[in-house]
């Protein structure tokens, strides 16, 4: 009896770089005005073949469900997207102003 592996058509990366400690996937989960912030250990990064950085986590649905957020071992907080805030706390204060933006 023959084995067949199945074929992924994912896109595959040319390389792989290590994570700095202290290197974390963050969301913030707001409920009226309490803040749960979930923080995952980014293991690596996943250089693409087109030089997009893509960060290794144990769930890989954290980097696939929406854009990424990362905190840096410094404390910055840079976005998927190329924003970035110079702390946590600017980056909470900003999701705050964006929920309470969106819901008027």
């Amino acid at each position: 009896m023959s084995r067949t592996m199945q074929k992924s058509y994912r896109q595959s990366g040319v390389g792989m770089l290590d994570a700095a400690p202290g290197t974390y996937m963050v969301h913030a989960y707001f409920d009226d005005n309490q803040v749960e912030l979930i923080k995952s250990n980014i293991l690596g990064w996943q250089v693409g073949q087109d030089r997009r950085l893509t960060p290794l986590v144990l769930d890989p649905r954290a980097v696939d469900d929406e854009g990424w957020v990362i905190q840096h071992p410094d404390g910055r907080i840079e976005s998927e997207d190329g924003r970035n805030w110079p702390s946590e706390d600017a980056w909470l204060t900003s999701q705050r102003r964006e929920r309470r933006r969106d819901a008027a």
